[in-house]
């Protein structure tokens, strides 16, 4: 089971990396087309897309950040193509990314505010989108998908609790 646990935590890692480092760089001005919304400022049914905290800046950061991780981890056990690494670690990056971003679309249209909280889906948007884009190039077991998400979910909690008790996040559930 251990094995298992290692095997998902290595898999994911790119995500988790694309998940977090937009946070760090949220403050970061790198111009103005970097700094946009991914969304344009552009509302549906009368709410905004996804909101000003989803930049095109946190996607490129988020998937370039996962790519690179994904070269480290090529580099460390190498039983695939650099290439393949690179292809993996670009789907999941974005896919986090795109699935942090569902999850924030479906908050605004049931009035959940920007940065507040939506427990459970604030855990497990991001894995889910890595992991149904990386399906792209690598075949997954359901049973291991599924056990992907409920780890990262867990994972993604205790990270926002110790978050809230460093002071970097406001809210913890």
């Amino acid at each position: 089971m251990l094995d298992l646990f290692l095997q998902i935590l290595w898999l994911m890692l790119p995500a988790y990396a694309a998940n977090m480092i937009p946070v760090f760089f949220s403050r970061v001005k790198l111009g103005r087309y970097l700094d946009s919304p991914v969304d344009l400022g552009r509302s549906f049914m009368g709410k905004r897309v996804f909101g000003d905290h989803k930049t095109v800046k946190g996607f490129l950061i988020g998937t370039l950040l996962a790519v690179a991780v994904a070269l480290v981890q090529h580099t460390l056990i190498g039983s695939y193509s650099a290439m393949f690494a690179v292809s993996l670690g670009a789907l999941m990056g974005f896919g986090a990314l795109v699935g942090d971003s569902v999850e924030s679309f479906i908050k605004r249209r049931i009035g959940i505010k920007s940065g507040r909280p939506f427990p459970v889906f604030d855990q497990i948007d991001f894995p889910i989108g890595a992991l149904l884009f990386a399906s792209i190039i690598v075949e997954f077991d359901l049973g291991f998908m599924a056990l992907a998400v409920v780890i990262s979910g867990i994972l993604s909690f205790l990270a926002d609790v110790v978050g809230y008790f460093l002071g970097i996040k406001k809210v913890w559930w």
